[in-house]
């Protein structure tokens, strides 16, 4: 098979990813899948989000390797190079001259903005992770025999900051509503968050929706990735523990109240009442052992999709 040129598989690259961010959500959301085996749930979706970023740069990097090495593009870029900058000195008039800046700048700044806005992102949540660490450490007593940072406040709340060092908060009144296995089960979910490096996860998805909040993929992955990665340390908390003790810890510990945005919380708001009935209401080998199938090719196909594509189009594969 004849490959396609550098700009056909470019263009046919970003169609890919566009198709895939569009409809992925929607595949996606039959949760039943993704809950039985919350890890590859995961794995999934980041799959899916770097399948997309993947097939985007390579759009990129073939464009500017076709203007790179071809002599007839090279030509007509020089020629348009040549053209834009006669009109950014004013060579076509003032209305020219005003287009040509004008477009220079919205082309550059998007670029930088979108690069600048995804790294600020990232080091705002790092920043406020931090923060929240250092206050519940200022504020609260910290507790060898728990490993926990005890405040005295009202609210029954538990959670876990990944700060330096990370700290397990834990509320004196929600120490009071939690008899001795419910409280050992909830701090091995609290720690399960830490050694799982849960806030990377959270804090790249909630990175990419804060700069493309118009993609399907990046929005939706958020919201069903934190609601994930708390079903990954219940399953963490419960290898070697009764799930009923974290099930009425769960149901303890609800309510109203607000934690930071950066936490990550053993129980919070809804999501807790799902999470109770998965916890009691465990799937077959059978049916574990084909959702495991199902979703590690889900991930290897949304891995493995751009680069397949893009060697298709080029024609290095034989296909």
């Amino acid at each position: 098979m004849r490959g396609f040129g550098g700009l056909e598989a470019a263009a046919c690259l970003i169609g890919y990813g566009i198709v895939v961010a569009a409809l992925a959500p929607r595949v996606l959301a039959h949760r039943r899948h993704l809950d039985r085996v919350p890890t590859l749930g995961v794995t999934v979706w980041l799959a899916g989000f770097l399948g997309v970023l993947v097939a985007w740069v390579g759009a990129v990097l073939l464009v500017a390797a076709d203007v790179l090495l071809s002599s007839d593009v090279r030509h007509v870029v020089d020629r348009c190079v040549a053209s834009f900058c006669a009109a950014a000195l004013g060579a076509h008039g003032t209305v020219g001259q005003w287009l040509a800046v004008g477009s220079a700048v919205v082309l550059v700044a998007g670029t930088l903005g979108t690069g600048f806005g995804l790294s600020r992102a990232l080091l705002r949540f790092r920043a406020r992770t931090h923060r929240h660490a250092d206050a519940a450490r200022l504020l609260g007593r910290y507790d060898d025999a728990l490993g926990a940072v005890i405040l005295d406040v009202p609210e029954r709340v538990v959670y876990a900051i990944a700060g330096r060092p990370p700290t397990i908060v834990l509320s004196r009144s929600a120490l009071r509503a939690l008899d001795e296995n419910q409280l050992a089960v909830v701090l091995a979910h609290e720690r399960a968050h830490l050694t799982g490096r849960h806030h990377l996860v959270r804090g790249l998805s909630s990175a990419l929706a804060r700069v493309m909040p118009r993609i399907p993929l990046f929005t939706a992955g958020h919201r069903e990735l934190a609601r994930l990665v708390e079903m990954c340390a219940d399953d963490a908390a419960i290898r070697n523990r009764d799930a009923r003790h974290l099930v009425s810890a769960l149901l303890a510990l609800t309510a109203p109240v607000s934690i930071p945005g950066s936490a990550l919380a053993a129980a919070a708001g809804g999501g807790v009442i799902r999470r109770a009935e998965r916890l009691m209401s465990r799937p077959s080998r059978g049916a574990l052992r084909w959702t495991r199938v199902l979703l590690m090719a889900g991930s290897v196909a949304l891995l493995a999709g751009p680069v397949v594509v893009g060697s298709v189009l080029c024609g290095v594969l034989p296909f």
